[in-house]
Order: C-alpha cells, then sequence, then structure tokens
C-alpha cells in the first residue's frame, strides 16, 4: 500500500492552454489503492482529466487533491491562457497574450 502522491510529471505546477480550443487540466496522482483526483478554482469544481472549451476566464490557480485510504495530497497549478490575435490582413503572424495568476493577483 502506497500513500496518494502528485508530482510534476502527472500533475504539472504550470500549464498552458489556448483560448478558443478544448483544453484538459492534467492532474494524475500515484498511489495505491488508486487515488481520486478532485481539483477546484474559486471554490467550484473543475474536473481534472475532462476537457472543456476555454476562455481566457479560465486562467488562474486551481487546487487539486489526490486521496486514498492511506492518506491525501494536494497540488496548486497555475494555468495561463493564450489568445493569438492574427494581423487584419492576415498571413503575417499574430501577437501572443497570455492571462493568467501570480500569486493571486492578474
Amino acid at each position: 500500500a502506497v500513500p496518494p502522491w502528485l508530482d510534476d510529471v502527472g500533475c504539472p505546477l504550470e500549464q498552458n492552454w489556448t483560448e478558443g480550443q478544448e483544453e484538459t487540466l492534467r492532474c494524475l496522482a500515484q498511489g495505491n489503492p488508486r487515488p481520486l483526483v478532485s481539483c477546484a478554482r474559486d471554490g467550484q469544481s473543475f474536473p481534472a482529466g475532462i476537457s472543456h472549451p476555454i476562455t481566457r476566464r479560465h486562467a488562474g490557480t486551481y487546487h487539486c487533491w489526490a486521496t486514498n485510504e492511506l492518506g491525501t495530497d494536494e497540488r496548486s497549478i497555475t494555468v495561463w491562457v493564450h489568445c493569438e490575435r492574427g494581423h487584419p490582413q492576415g498571413g503575417r503572424s499574430g501577437v501572443l497574450l497570455a492571462w493568467g495568476s501570480l500569486r493571486g493577483v492578474w
């Protein structure tokens, strides 16, 4: 039997998403028995491993917990949402903008 743990491979501390795309909060836990993972942002449940259509409002800090009968591990994940704004004439490179949080401040 092994208590749950979250690491950088299964649950990266920073994740980059693109506005307008379907993205998934990546947070997989290790442990035996297999831990249950739950995540939330601002007190609202946000399931890991499920695809969501992304807007810039998804940028911020998510908190995830992995739990089995031997204990709990937790981790905070910063999600950055990128938005590419193309040049009006097209064909030219756009400007990449990112929204996120740094210690809770935009």
